[in-house]
């Protein structure tokens, strides 16, 4: 029965929620002083835990199967039911905190482009506006109403220029420069996330359902050992 029960298949999906679990807390580690809520981590790490119970589940199941242990294969059955609820309720939140990122999101975008002479907010807004391709809050010139723009008149940061063009930040030649703010980029960039989590939480999960079924199945399946007795006379019997 060894060949019947395959850890590939949970490895192979623990695998797809730890890439879409850390590809969601690397995109929020590098906005993560310009975006306070914690929205689109909350649901990230829950599938993070459902991919390392997994791992287990994955050795624990192929052991159970091979064992043919009724043990073994009813822990198979309780942790992928564990996983189940784990991923429903991170594919629930991220539906539910779908529409709540925007709260404080513009706060806190302008507050980062207010004190961008600070290293760390001079950091994450730069790696916003680069990777992002985007410019200001809702503009470009969200730059001429910062204590930055007093110190460098008429320019904007370079992270705000296009790529492979001879731009200094001068903001009288807009056509080296990307103009549109970052506000509504970041917003899809979070939502996005968060749609990957409910993808993949919903996705998986089903795919857990009928690992349970598979699960009950061997179960039912699996012979019970007989029990033998040595009787007074030093026989046996069973």
């Amino acid at each position: 029965m060894c060949n019947v029960c395959s850890g590939d298949i949970i490895w192979a999906i623990a695998a797809g929620l730890t890439y879409v679990s850390v590809s969601v807390f690397k995109t929020y580690d590098n906005f993560e002083h310009i975006d306070k809520d914690y929205y689109t981590l909350i649901p990230a790490g829950i599938l993070l835990g459902a991919a390392v119970f997994m791992f287990i589940t994955g050795v624990i199941g192929c052991i159970g199967a091979c064992k043919e242990s009724k043990c073994l294969l009813g822990t198979f059955f309780s942790l992928i039911l564990l996983i189940l609820l784990l991923e429903v309720t991170a594919a629930i939140l991220g539906f539910v905190y779908k529409d709540q990122i925007r709260t404080g999101l513009k706060d806190g975008m302008n507050t980062a482009i207010q004190n961008y002479t600070d290293p760390n907010y001079e950091d994450a807004v730069d790696s916003m506006q680069k990777d992002l391709k985007c410019c200001g809050v809702d503009n470009y010139t969200d730059w001429m109403k910062t204590p930055w723009y007093s110190e460098h008149p008429n320019s904007v940061p370079t992270s705000c220029c296009k790529k492979d063009t001879n731009c200094t930040g001068d903001i009288t030649k807009p056509d080296l420069l990307y103009t549109e703010g970052c506000y509504y980029k970041l917003i899809d960039t979070l939502e996005d996330n968060l749609k990957y989590i409910i993808i993949a939480g919903a996705v998986f999960a089903f795919v857990m359902i009928i690992g349970m079924v598979f699960a009950c199945v061997l179960i039912c399946r699996t012979k019970e050992v007989p029990y033998i007795n040595l009787d007074s006379s030093g026989g046996y019997r069973a």
